[in-house]
């Protein structure tokens, strides 16, 4: 039993339970995902990509926002059905269902990439995103 000092509020109580967790949850936050004063956390920009060393789009997907890279779950709970895909576009042309293929697009290449939630996706790209979208913008 935990002693609390006499008279401490319920609140004060519930406080210093959820503490820990609090600190184990910021602790396990990606370092990676830091954004340019008065930039956008969900792109990645020139500048950042630079900073980087990899060799293509997926190693930069993988080192900013890697938690893009998993499905957003299904649309049935039958196991056999596939989960939802995320998609992928270069510029504004569509180029995959499969983040793999984001290993083909050499990171010289790219200028930014913009992550797109499943509601910002359907809106900008259209209905079918649920998984939402990996947008790669390149320097062409």
């Amino acid at each position: 039993m935990t002693a609390y000092p006499a008279g401490s509020s319920w609140h004060f109580r519930a406080t210093c339970k959820l503490l820990p967790f609090v600190i184990l949850v910021a602790a396990c936050t990606h370092t990676n995902t830091s954004v340019a004063p008065g930039g956008d956390p969900m792109v990645v920009t020139e500048d950042q990509i630079d900073q980087l060393h990899v060799t293509n789009a997926y190693d930069i997907v993988v080192q900013t926002h890697g938690n893009f890279l998993h499905s957003r779950g299904r649309e049935s709970q039958n196991p056999n059905v596939p989960a939802i895909p995320i998609h992928v576009y270069v510029d504004n042309a569509y180029y995959s269902n499969d983040v793999t293929s984001l290993r083909d697009i050499d990171a010289m290449d790219v200028m930014e990439i913009r992550f797109y939630q499943s509601y910002e996706a359907q809106y900008k790209f259209g209905s079918g995103h649920m998984g939402g979208v990996i947008q790669v913008i390149t320097k062409n």
